[in-house]
């Protein structure tokens, strides 16, 4: 069954908005629907009525432009959200647990990895460039929360963490 109007621009399951097909004809439907209004729910649908492409890559696709897509009303919705959330863990606090819990996977998932991003920025100090914070709290005898507070105050102008990394980006 195809919908005439699809539900995607507001149509209905009302059998007026119904017709039968067969798979060829719903893809050239689709494909007609696309041409005209250029939707992208369209084109999935024709590609994949049409076997150009497989129901797993259709499915992929639509996952992921229904995702960027966002209608003004979407984006509204989206943002009340946010704030709502934001809201909601203002001056909450963790439970003791859950710190240690959080502390645990980031060691987890920081101790794998061979070169962390920290570690490969380059770091300019009253001039001087530095190669990664362990650099630096050696250099200064300072730690990493001293390092933050000194790269985001107005107090230390010359410190700046505005330099590139290692490799280049």
């Amino acid at each position: 069954m195809h919908h005439i109007v699809p539900k995607h621009m507001g149509g209905t399951d009302d059998p007026s908005n119904l017709k039968k097909v067969t798979i060829r004809q719903h893809a050239l439907e689709h494909k007609k629907l696309y041409e005209k209004y250029g939707k992208w729910e369209d084109n999935v649908a024709w590609l994949s009525l049409s076997k150009q492409i497989s129901c797993a890559m259709a499915t992929k696709i639509a996952q992921s432009l229904a995702n960027k897509i966002k209608t003004p009303s979407q984006l509204k919705a989206a943002n009340r959200n946010r704030q709502l959330a934001l809201k909601a863990w203002t001056g909450a606090k963790h439970k003791k647990e859950t710190l240690k819990k959080i502390s645990k996977a980031n060691k987890k998932y920081w101790g794998n990895m061979p070169h962390r991003p920290w570690q490969l920025k380059t770091y300019i100090v009253e001039g001087k460039e530095y190669k990664g914070l362990e650099q630096l709290m050696k250099k200064f005898k300072l730690t990493m929360p001293a390092l933050y507070y000194r790269f985001n105050s107005n107090n230390f102008p010359g410190w700046n963490n505005k330099g590139g990394f290692k490799d280049g980006r």
